[in-house]
Parts: C-alpha cells; sequence; structure tokens
C-alpha cells in the first residue's frame, strides 16, 4: 500500500485571469492530483492579494490555498507540469503532520 503525506499546497495564479479561466486552472490542478492519486481534503479561495514583491511584472496575484494528501514522490511530477502552465505564477507545497483547522487565518481576512 502506498504511503499517503499530507501537504498544504498555495497556488499563486496570474492576476490577469478571468473567473472561468481560473477555475479552469485549479480544475486541471485538481485533476492532475487525482491522476496522482492525491486526496483534496479542503480548499480555500484567498482571492486576489498583494505580492510581497513582484513576480513576473505582477504585484497581485490569486491565491488558493489546499490541504491535501498524495504520495511524496508524486510532488515533483506535479511541480513539473506546473511549471508549464503560464497561469501559475508560483506554487507552494509543505510537508505537514497534521493540517490546521480551518479557516484559515487569510481566509478570515479576505477583503
Amino acid at each position: 500500500m502506498e504511503f499517503m503525506n499530507k501537504f498544504e499546497a498555495v497556488l499563486l495564479l496570474s492576476p490577469e485571469l478571468s473567473n472561468s479561466s481560473r477555475s479552469d486552472s485549479l480544475k486541471e490542478f485538481e485533476n492532475l492530483l487525482k491522476q496522482n492519486k492525491g486526496k483534496i481534503l479542503n480548499k480555500e479561495d484567498w482571492g486576489l492579494r498583494d505580492l510581497s514583491y513582484n513576480i513576473k511584472n505582477f504585484s497581485k496575484s490569486f491565491y488558493n490555498f489546499y490541504q491535501i494528501e498524495i504520495e511524496g514522490q508524486k510532488i515533483e511530477s506535479i511541480k513539473k507540469n506546473l511549471n508549464q502552465k503560464e497561469n501559475f505564477i508560483r506554487y507552494l507545497f509543505i510537508k505537514v503532520d497534521n493540517h490546521q483547522e480551518l479557516p484559515t487565518k487569510l481566509n478570515n481576512e479576505k477583503k
């Protein structure tokens, strides 16, 4: 049996995306997880937020947060896939022992 690790993922999407393009990009990510036998436990849309520094000439980005379970080695192939997609300007996967309780602090301070 495969051992599932817990990860928290933050995806930063281009601020120029329409709602439908953003939704399509997130569905693509979710399908990628499913193809790699990952499970989405929870997700939050943190909305359009300021970036600490410009990324690819953007000063804002759409933030999306996921709590997932997936085999650790599969994260690499997901990262490679995300690197090919221009709508994702940054991503971060953090391995955790236990997921934090939702809603997250950032979700609570939505503007």
